[in-house]
């Protein structure tokens, strides 16, 4: 992973949306929008200057402007794309409206490349909510593109007070970003936290790997294929600085979330919902939780719907012994129902192995 030098992110408006989308002539006067702005506000020229360090800046009557490289989340390929001052109030992106000869819409903000909101119908007008698009600067000098379309971060994403003005405000740049690693293998999102230096990995744009889904066998491997502590008394790690850190495996919570395809250990598809990118909704409960020295070890988590994440939160639930788990399953009360809990075969095994070591 990278560390980020700068973000720059914008919320869509319902009149963004309509007109990078609509064909020409749906309207009498305009022929739609092709860029999208950014207030000088919000980003000055100086912060744009910074964001695009190492890039020299052409010269037009309006102001800078650069053309740089720039990779999109979930997707292989990378574009040259240019910005640049467009009036004395406003940088623009430009060549963003999708039905135009001139286009280069950003991949990751392309419907056809990614699962990217498109209106139901492009010649009229519709409401668009929490759509928020953003640009990454990394120091190895590579930018990224990415997007979300949520008013607030879900359970499982890393989020400092830098990240959180991505939900919280319309437009902006985070320059603050020493403690933010990007991850370009989570189109979703790929952001994360480190209170130590990273590893630093150069690696040159003709060798950049698209990232991509990965079948069962790889997640299988990734998941269960190393060497970890697994055994689910294990508190969670700290790193002094201030005050105790809990460091969270976001790594292995979101590999198991993609290892079940999103479903729920206990009911499958049924009580969970596709959320807008297609993608099944679920979370992570532990067995021993967080607040009680439970750790995200892969004994001690599972897979499960939002409703039964509340209920054996809150529910009159039975003791779980993983000891008494038969051909990948085990049942268990709540509120006095039988409900049975399935795990992937070799997520019972290391459950298996630890409980032989116990």
């Amino acid at each position: 992973m990278e560390k980020v030098r700068a973000i720059v992110f914008r919320r869509l408006t319902d009149a963004d949306f309509f007109n990078i989308n609509k064909p020409s002539g749906t309207e009498s006067r305009g022929g739609g929008q092709s860029y999208i702005d950014i207030p000088i506000t919000a980003v000055s020229s100086i912060q744009w200057t910074k964001f695009f360090q190492g890039i020299k800046a052409g010269i037009t009557s309006d102001g800078p402007k650069w053309d740089f490289k720039v990779h999109s989340l979930g997707v292989g390929n990378f574009q040259t794309v240019t910005i640049g001052q467009r009036r004395s109030a406003t940088f623009s992106i430009r060549s963003q409206k999708l039905l135009s000869r001139q286009s280069n819409r950003v991949y990751a903000w392309h419907p056809e490349y990614t699962k990217f909101p498109k209106p139901a119908d492009n010649t009229k007008r519709e409401h668009i909510y929490n759509l928020v698009i953003y640009l990454v600067s990394l120091e190895n000098g590579q930018y990224w593109a990415g997007w979300f379309q949520t008013s607030r971060p879900e359970a499982d994403w890393p989020i400092n007070d830098a990240l959180n003005d991505m939900f919280q405000k319309h437009e902006d740049i985070i320059e603050e970003c020493s403690d933010i690693l990007f991850d370009p293998t989570d189109a979703e999102w790929p952001f994360r936290i480190s209170q130590s230096r990273s590893r630093r990995v150069i690696e040159s744009e003709s060798t950049v790997i698209p990232p991509k889904k990965k079948d069962e066998d790889e997640l299988v491997k990734e998941l269960f294929g190393e060497d970890e502590d697994i055994d689910a008394d294990t508190q969670p790690k700290k790193k002094e600085e201030i005050r105790n850190i809990i460091v969270r495996n976001y790594r292995a919570v979101r590999l198991l979330k993609e290892l079940y395809g999103g479903k729920c250990q206990v009911t499958g598809e049924q009580l969970t919902f596709k959320k807008r990118n297609g993608v099944l909704y679920s979370e992570v409960h532990h067995l021993i939780p967080v607040g009680k020295g439970g750790s995200d070890s892969l004994l001690n988590v599972i897979v499960v719907s939002p409703l039964i994440h509340k209920m054996l939160h809150f529910a009159a639930v039975s003791s779980i012994d993983l000891r008494k788990i038969k051909d990948n399953k085990l049942v268990i009360k709540i509120n006095e129902r039988d409900y049975t809990i399935t795990w992937h075969p070799n997520h019972t095994a290391i459950i298996e192995r630890s409980m032989r070591g116990s």
